[in-house]
């Protein structure tokens, strides 16, 4: 069983994979820059060693030497910076990281017994609009998934110690680890309830593998430091004030009940059929309970449901457990059935469901491929290594430090990293982002010792001031936004 699971299970990473490197090579432009930047820190740690800093963002609340929350996961993309090709490299890393993702979800319900697996694992990427678009970012919520995956199998079997390997696998790779928190709790209750007696197991092997992560790394206590960080001050629930909240990517708001019922209509259908499905198999059998696996599916699935109702990004994880919970429930139901039409047209007509998040692939905006290529090239003809780029908008981080990965940035990857690590700092950024800054060459070079400045398009006032400025010449105008050098 195991064998034909992991066959099976390869053959999908291979199918996904193919499938997913033509619709990348298919688009005209990139759907975001957070691969370039992760695809940039494998890079980084292919030349500088295997425990490298994050070097880019001494401001920020990484710091001069800052914890790499990704590190296994970026680990695990330095076999892509052998491809000589940089774009190429960036786009099999993302049809690949989406393909394994597919390849785990297959094997997972294959070793829990869902009939059809493979049909349900295509389901659990494309039953949902938004789903496949994100699915071939370069990103680790693809990770996440995947751990998520193989801490519900262990669950499922008992295997604790599998299980506090998990938890430590995860969060080397992912802040996302703690989301294994509840889930332990959602394990537990099941357990506790079909054995009638308290069963902590689960919640002991999840704090244990969770402690050791922190405790292993060499950025320890650091690491801990921004492990609060992303749980306490990442969300713009967490935040005070519009101004502070517009920092953080739109990923990262609610979706409102109307979008989630319009974007993730099939996945709310899998759901549904999954609870009917154990409902009538109740109603024909008195005697039938649901076994452990697929309760702790639909836990799971309904926590992702309240995680998606909080952040738009969260239906990366409902889509896929309302899938398995789905397929569990079908097999609950379906057991010692023999397979006829009724069966047929439900699998079609589930097929089918996963035409939505297709669809949608044809009709999403993209980004410029070579977003800001023209500031980063300039950047290193004029610049020495190390040498801090006053960045207006912290979101034009991620391309910029793929096309000039020498140099120090003032603010990125959320704008708040600047705000929790330096408010003072962060309130020059602001107001000289916003032109609200007389002269602001001189104070730009003095709280950050910038000697460039890249303006943002939307940031027309500073570049304007700047242009006046006799302490800054400007070396670029692009399509993008200006490159000032600061005398």
């Amino acid at each position: 069983m195991r064998n034909r699971a992991a066959l099976e299970a390869l053959a999908v990473f291979a199918v996904a994979a193919v499938l997913f490197r033509w619709q990348l090579g298919r688009w005209d432009g990139m759907p975001d820059f957070d691969g370039h930047y992760h695809l940039r820190v494998a890079y980084w740690i292919a030349h500088h060693g295997l425990w490298s800093d994050i070097p880019w963002l001494p401001f920020t609340v990484l710091g001069e030497k800052g914890p790499d929350h990704h590190w296994l996961w970026h680990v695990a993309l330095v076999p892509f910076t052998w491809i000589g090709d940089p774009a190429e490299a960036l786009r099999w890393a993302a049809a690949c990281n989406g393909a394994a993702t597919v390849a785990v979800i297959a094997l997972v319900m294959r070793l829990l017994g869902v009939p059809a697996a493979p049909l349900f694992a295509v389901l659990a990427v494309t039953a949902a609009m938004l789903m496949p678009y994100r699915l071939l970012m370069l990103r680790a919520q693809n990770v996440a998934v995947i751990y998520m995956m193989l801490a519900v199998w262990a669950m499922a079997r008992g295997r604790h110690k599998s299980l506090a390997a998990i938890a430590l696998l995860f969060l080397e790779s992912y802040h996302a680890a703690v989301v294994l928190a509840p889930m332990a709790f959602i394990g537990a209750a099941v357990r506790s309830a079909l054995e009638r007696r308290v069963v902590v197991a689960p919640l002991v092997a999840v704090t244990a593998g969770l402690a050791a992560a922190l405790l292993v790394s060499p950025w320890f206590p650091r690491n801990i430091e921004y492990l609060m960080f992303h749980l306490f001050f990442k969300t713009p629930h967490s935040l005070i004030g519009d101004q502070i909240s517009a920092l953080i990517a739109r990923e990262w708001y609610p979706p409102g009940l109307a979008s989630i019922g319009l974007e993730s209509w099939p996945a709310h259908l899998l759901l549904l059929a999954a609870i009917g499905m154990l409902g009538w198999r109740r109603r024909r059998d008195p005697a039938f309970r649901p076994p452990a696996d697929t309760l702790i599916a639909i836990g799971v699935a309904l926590l992702s449901l309240l995680l998606y109702y909080r952040a738009v990004r969260f239906v990366e994880y409902y889509l896929p457990f309302a899938a398995l919970a789905a397929g569990l429930a079908a097999r609950d139901a379906m057991a010692g059935a023999r397979f006829g039409v009724r069966h047929a047209v439900a699998l079609v007509a589930a097929a089918a469901m996963g035409l939505v998040g297709i669809a949608n692939l044809q009709t999403i905006r993209l980004m410029p491929a070579d977003q800001l290529a023209a500031v980063g090239k300039r950047l290193n003809e004029l610049g020495r290594p190390g040498d801090t780029v006053f960045n207006s908008a912290w979101s034009d981080f991620m391309p910029l430090v793929w096309w000039a990965d020498a140099f120090r940035y003032v603010n990125g990857l959320d704008g708040h990293y600047l705000a929790y690590r330096d408010p003072a700092r962060f309130a020059v950024w602001l107001a000289a982002g916003t032109g609200a800054i007389d002269a602001p060459a001189r104070p730009i070079a003095q709280a950050f010792g910038a000697r460039f400045v890249v303006v943002a398009r939307q940031h027309e006032p500073l570049a304007e001031q700047l242009k006046r400025s006799p302490n800054a010449v400007l070396q670029l105008a692009s399509r993008d936004g200006w490159l000032f050098e600061l005398r």
